[in-house]
């Protein structure tokens, strides 16, 4: 019998997340004879212990079920085990980036229909420091964003929450620059940076195609660097972003590599999948086809 380990955050999508994966495995247990163990996390580092404990258990899958945050924890547990569990991420928060670039769905009965389904695929997982990510690791203005947003008004707007904050912040954001060094596989390279975001996938913060040569099990991690710009200039720049052709702005720098160093004379805090992840300086590395993930 398959044992399939859930774990969720009964705060995440307007607090319906549970009530999501218990429907989904309902619709599974009506099909198949498997075992569903359900988690609820209550503080922060709940996933990731959590999924430790059900790798060294032995459990066929873990099943993240909440938000960015959540599936990061889940990550890190995963990647700190010896015995690796396979992954599936059901998305229940307001933004949901690395499911959304994979197309996973959202609703209970066709995730319940991808587990059925059973199809897997090894893919990439960024390592920064000492811990994990998945899909993101940035850096500069704008990144505050995902923890200043309250929960209210997630709640009310969903990711629009996100964008008005941005909106009103534009102002003060471009100012806040920082001379940044880079080191890609060995090339060294220096910017007054505004933003840099190193991404596992093609996309983050609810922008698909922020790094549109990106694959998931390329072995590679895809870095832009936006470099210190005006209001007029920046508009134009993300305006490129929606299609990809960003990165041909003369402001923009876009770069793959294995091995990416990142350091900065003031102690700047990184973002990880949304969180914060500690402070400068970061050492970023990709780890090739190290998980197993459930796919549509």
């Amino acid at each position: 019998m398959k044992r399939y380990f859930v774990i969720y955050n009964p705060a995440s999508g307007k607090e319906f997340a549970g009530q999501k994966i218990f429907y989904a495995s309902e619709a599974v247990m009506k099909v198949e004879d498997v075992e569903f163990t359900f988690y609820a996390t209550k503080k922060k580092g709940d996933g990731e212990v959590a999924a430790i404990r059900g790798c060294e258990a032995g459990y066929d899958m873990i099943i993240s079920c909440g938000g960015d945050g959540t599936v990061n924890e889940v990550v890190n547990g995963i990647m700190k085990s010896p015995v690796k569990s396979k992954l599936a991420i059901m998305p229940a928060g307001t933004i949901n980036d690395f499911a959304s670039q994979l197309k996973i769905p959202r609703a209970h009965a066709n995730f319940a229909s991808l587990i059925l389904k059973q199809n897997f695929k090894a893919i990439d997982i960024g390592k920064v420091n000492d811990d994990f990510f998945i899909n993101v690791v940035g850096g500069g203005a704008f990144t505050n964003i995902p923890h200043d947003v309250t929960t209210e008004a997630k709640s009310i707007l969903g990711k629009y929450a996100y964008y008005f904050k941005a909106a009103e912040e534009v102002t003060g954001q471009l100012l806040n620059t920082h001379i940044i060094n880079y080191e890609i596989d060995g090339e060294k390279y220096n910017f007054n940076t505004l933003l840099f975001l190193v991404i596992n996938s093609s996309g983050a913060g609810g922008f698909k195609n922020l790094c549109p040569k990106a694959k998931i099990d390329d072995g590679l991690l895809d870095i832009v660097i936006f470099e210190k710009t005006n209001n007029a200039e920046l508009l134009h720049v993300f305006t490129k972003v929606f299609n990809g052709q960003h990165i041909t702005h003369p402001k923009v720098h876009y770069y793959q590599g294995k091995n990416i160093k990142i350091d900065c004379e003031k102690k700047l805090p990184i973002d990880t999948d949304g969180d914060l992840g500690g402070y400068m300086p970061a050492e970023i590395s990709s780890v090739h086809n190290s998980i197993e993930i459930l796919l549509p």
